[in-house]
């Protein structure tokens, strides 16, 4: 807009000033005048003409009538004119133009007041003449200023307009956020922060916004169901533990051997309950993530190596057969905590023993690509129903196929955490009739 502004300044200038006026040189004078003109006359002509406004029209004539230059139509060049042919044309067109007659005369030095040239006047005089309408027209400096208000009253009209609605818009943005949120705040999370059009920092801050929105939502869900969870699983040994000691206290057993087996099994539900405390206490530690502060940098296929030994003695005590490959270079390093993925990984491998058959197979694996390590722990026998694959890391869910197993239902959760936190992932897969679990560990990690 400023650019467009100054342009307009700038052609309105150029078209009215007075050069714009093609005056010829000279050289070009003398050769299309008939009569005779000195380089000295022509310069003070020249400097007369250059003075003119545009709208001005011009002829030079000699101190004999003869036309030298004009650009008035009814005066032609090297033509003749008498004085009354002169006067009937300024009669006949004074409705139209106004006429002035003068002899150009040298013009004074601006360093010293001297008259340029040796003489004082020329032989030549010059008519010019207007139209009157021109004459009606406020003079050229008021009217170039007045040109100058008109556009900036424009300008700033058009910025206030413009300024009106990208504030009106920016105000209905903001609004739309602090309704998002209050909403939040509230604890409403269901329903979505409207999408501002366009593409700039609050459209960005709004899908933030949802983002969060969602990331609040889901963690709430995680929450409601962790609370679940702690709640079903502790009921059980709970209501046991209380029907025991109320049937031990009233009496109703009597029998001392099966008062001894109430009391053995009124222990084991409370060594239960201690264990899955004790569960929940690691995990909460484990998800803070306080821990990770303190990383420090190891050897990778070291660590790897000495667990697949101990995992290949577990499965021959427990009639496995464990299959291991650890092709990991030794001088690639990993920030870990040793006694955390130490706990990932026997978690791991203790599904593997224990969801896996007498003479079952079980795999382990680490093998670096270009861009990652991977190590994968797979077994065949009992596979994880498609159904439950996508709820496998979740705290305190229990797969189909693992009710008849003992457990809190917080390993794979604990696992997950260890693995996420060390900025790593953990996916699962059953293919080929194999649960596959599978770490996926960057370079420099």
């Amino acid at each position: 807009i400023p650019f467009c502004v100054f342009m307009t300044l700038f052609l309105i200038r150029y078209y009215n000033r007075p050069e714009r006026v093609l005056i010829p040189g000279y050289n070009e004078i003398s050769e299309i005048a008939e009569v005779s003109i000195t380089p000295k006359d022509w310069h003070i002509i020249e400097r007369t003409l250059s003075r003119m406004p545009a709208a001005v029209e011009v002829s030079v004539l000699t101190a004999d009538n003869i036309v030298v230059y004009s650009t008035i139509n009814e005066l032609v060049q090297n033509e003749h004119c008498t004085d009354d042919e002169i006067m009937r044309l300024i009669h006949a067109t004074s409705r139209q133009y106004y006429y002035q007659i003068e002899t150009p005369r040298p013009f004074r030095d601006s360093q010293n007041g001297n008259i340029k040239g040796e003489e004082q006047h020329t032989d030549f005089f010059v008519i010019t003449r207007i139209p009157r309408k021109e004459i009606r027209k406020p003079n050229s400096f008021i009217s170039f200023y007045w040109i100058v208000i008109e556009v900036f009253g424009i300008l700033i009209i058009f910025c206030s307009v413009m300024l009106s609605l990208i504030s009106r818009s920016i105000t209905r943005s903001i609004t739309m956020l602090e309704k998002a949120t209050k909403q939040i705040t509230l604890g409403n999370l269901d329903e979505p922060v409207e999408r501002i059009k366009g593409s700039n920092e609050i459209t960005s801050l709004t899908e933030s916004l949802n983002k969060m929105r969602l990331a609040l939502k889901e963690d709430n869900l995680r929450r409601t169901r962790l609370i679940m969870g702690i709640s079903h699983d502790l009921r059980t040994p709970i209501a046991l533990i209380k029907g025991y000691t109320e049937a031990l206290s009233d009496g109703v057993v009597t029998d001392p051997e099966e008062k001894q087996r109430s009391i053995e099994i009124v222990g084991n539900k409370i060594e239960q309950l201690e264990d899955m405390i004790d569960e929940l206490i690691n995990f909460v530690k484990v998800d803070s993530g306080e821990w990770r502060q303190n990383l420090e940098m190891h050897k990778l296929s070291p660590f790897l190596k000495d667990f697949a030994r101990r995992l290949e003695s577990d499965g021959n005590l427990l009639e496995r057969n464990v299959r291991t490959a650890v092709n990991i270079g030794d001088s690639v390093l990993a920030a870990y905590d040793e006694k955390l993925l130490i706990r990932a990984l026997e978690n791991l491998a203790g599904n593997a023993l224990r969801y896996s058959e007498k003479g079952g197979e079980i795999f382990f694996n680490a093998e670096a690509t270009d861009v990652k390590i991977l190590v994968k722990i797979s077994n065949t026998g009992s596979l994880i129903a498609e159904k439950d694959l996508p709820f496998i890391f979740d705290p305190f869910f229990r797969g189909s196929n693992s009710r008849r197993e003992k457990g809190t239902g917080l390993g794979l959760s604990i696992v997950k955490s260890i693995i996420e936190s060390h900025g790593w992932s953990i996916s699962v897969d059953t293919q080929n009739k194999l649960t596959t679990f599978t770490i996926a560990i960057p370079y420099n990690s």
